[in-house]
């Protein structure tokens, strides 16, 4: 059990730092090059979807150590073989955006781990949603009504 609460807080505190590292980043980004780039939503969104990714990422290699080292299992997925890291990557996107489809289960600890996961993207999601939200408002706030971009 500990050391699923050491791979849990080392999740958290990970992801946690690279949305943060991430939208400081692009906010500065935008900020310094506002009048310069005519729609920076796209690279917002592609940037903080990546941010995403690797989180998710980081997630299913915590689960894959910790199915390893035998704190857990995923009864559905592929045991073993080519595939394996592949459900555990596909377990930790269903649990990071809150889907939870339900045809890999957790057993044992990892349960834990991913509970906290779906925790900590809604959490993460929700953190996205309005730097884009205010940064959207700040851009577009400078325009009179009618007017374009």
């Amino acid at each position: 059990m500990l050391l699923t609460v050491v791979v849990t807080v080392i999740l958290i505190g990970g992801c946690f730092l690279i949305h943060l590292w991430t939208l400081e980043r692009l906010g500065r980004w935008v900020y310094r090059r506002k009048d310069e780039i005519r729609h920076p939503f796209p690279i917002i969104l592609t940037t903080i979807f990546l941010a995403h990714l690797v989180e998710v990422f980081l997630y299913a290699l915590g689960l894959s150590l910790l199915d390893w080292a035998g704190e857990g299992e995923l009864r559905g997925a592929i045991v073993g073989g080519p595939g394996w890291f592949e459900d555990h990557f596909y377990f930790s996107i269903a649990s990071y955006t809150t889907l939870g489809i339900g045809d890999i289960l957790p057993h044992g600890n990892i349960r834990i781990v991913a509970g906290i996961e779906a925790l900590n993207g809604l959490v993460l999601v929700a953190w996205s949603a309005s730097f884009t939200y205010l940064i959207m408002e700040r851009l577009w706030g400078r325009q009179g009504p009618g007017e374009k971009l």
